[in-house]
């Protein structure tokens, strides 16, 4: 009888070496890495995001290991704490954490340390408010937060000696130093973007990083569905959103939200697809914020669907995203859910004023406001407390 050997098949990359695996497409990141790997370094903590416990390495950024999707990062490179042994920063943290008292249980250190490291390489000024801001998404209960603060300090001055920098740091830059970042080009692959369509999809249709929503406008679906193939008339109906330039069926966006502490004004470019027989789209696009170094990358389908009447129909919406980088820890699932659920509500109620020659109301300037949304979400669990459509 003939022994079967199953064939490992090459996952993706952690700390320099090749992995094989195949988990589960509900499977996290930070489950793979303990439970599957043995990197029992990358710690799980609240498991929505935001404590940090679980911060790592994705392709350079950092993200929040227990939301992000271990079949979302095929094909890419991640960095536990267990990988920084020759990294000179890191060995220079470890040491200043120790002597500034930087730990005490040392459950939140692993991550901690990760996000030290990312401020360290990636900000030209650091002082004393910079760092607890940027520590905002990385939750120590024991500290006081004083000698981490401390800790990051002491290695950012010897920032020029451990990386053979020679730029002065020793002062904030200059305002008029500060120019605005050259827009990311989109291009597809087959790599993240069609991952996450996979994802979207597929079994795990229902995770963290999957939103659905249905919104109905009053309006026949014909008329919707044109509406919606002319870009340049559905953006501006999107709140905080502003078209910077069509090419075809290329545009470049900008979005600004402001969510009390947390504010980002993303810049991207993207593309629309569009099947006119079946009142289907898609769009593919990728954003950056330059204050925070975060990266967006998303896929949205939609569809129209005729409604009960001849002058209603239904926008049924499908999008999935990935988000790396600081603003990765507000990705908790079910506040990103209820808030985008409002987003699209709000689009559906700008997209009804449109076609009834009314104006959107997306205010004089593109800022998403916290209260307008918290309104919208509140009004919708009413209506479902009440069984209300």
């Amino acid at each position: 009888m003939t022994e079967t050997v199953a064939t490992k098949v090459d996952y993706f990359e952690v700390n320099g070496e090749q992995v094989s695996g195949s988990p589960e497409p509900r499977t996290s990141l930070a489950d793979f890495l303990r439970e599957d790997l043995n990197l029992t370094g990358t710690h799980l903590g609240c498991e929505h995001g935001v404590c940090g416990a679980c911060t790592v390495e994705l392709d350079g950024r950092m993200v929040r290991s227990c939301i992000t999707l271990a079949q979302a990062c095929k094909g890419s490179q991640v960095r536990t704490i267990e990988g920084y042994d020759d990294d000179p920063v890191m060995a220079a943290l470890r040491e200043a954490f120790m002597d500034h008292h930087g730990l005490q249980c040392g459950f939140c250190t692993p991550g901690m340390l990760i996000a030290c490291r990312d401020m360290v390489m990636r900000h030209e000024y650091l002082d004393e408010k910079a760092i607890r801001v940027a520590l905002g998404g990385n939750l120590c209960r024991c500290t006081g937060y004083v000698g981490i603060v401390g800790a990051v300090k002491s290695v950012f001055e010897q920032r020029a000696e451990l990386l053979g920098d020679n730029t002065d740091k020793s002062v904030p830059p200059p305002v008029a130093a500060v120019t605005p970042i050259p827009l990311p080009t989109f291009k597809r692959t087959s790599g993240q973007v069609e991952q996450i369509a996979t994802s979207a999809g597929g079994e795990g249709a229902g995770d963290d990083q999957t939103l659905r929503e249905q919104v109905v406008v009053a309006k026949p679906a014909e008329e919707v569905w044109h509406f919606l193939r002319d870009v340049e008339k559905v953006v501006p109906c999107v709140p905080g959103a502003r078209l910077l330039s069509v090419d075809g069926e290329d545009l470049e966006v900008e979005m600004e939200i402001s969510l009390g502490a947390i504010r980002a004004r993303l810049q991207g470019t993207g593309r629309f697809t569009f099947d006119d027989s079946n009142h289907t789209g898609c769009f593919e696009g990728k954003g950056r914020d330059a204050r925070s170094g975060s990266d967006v990358t998303a896929v949205m389908e939609f569809s129209i669907v005729p409604g009960a009447s001849d002058d209603q129909c239904r926008i049924d919406i499908l999008a999935s995203y990935t988000i790396t980088g600081a603003l990765s820890q507000f990705s908790r699932g079910g506040l990103v859910k209820s808030f985008v659920g409002a987003i699209a509500r709000m689009f559906a109620d700008n997209v009804q004023r449109v076609l009834s020659g009314e104006e959107a109301h997306t205010g004089s300037a593109t800022n998403l406001s916290v209260f307008k949304l918290f309104l919208t979400v509140v009004k919708g669990w009413i209506r479902s407390l009440f069984g209300r459509n």
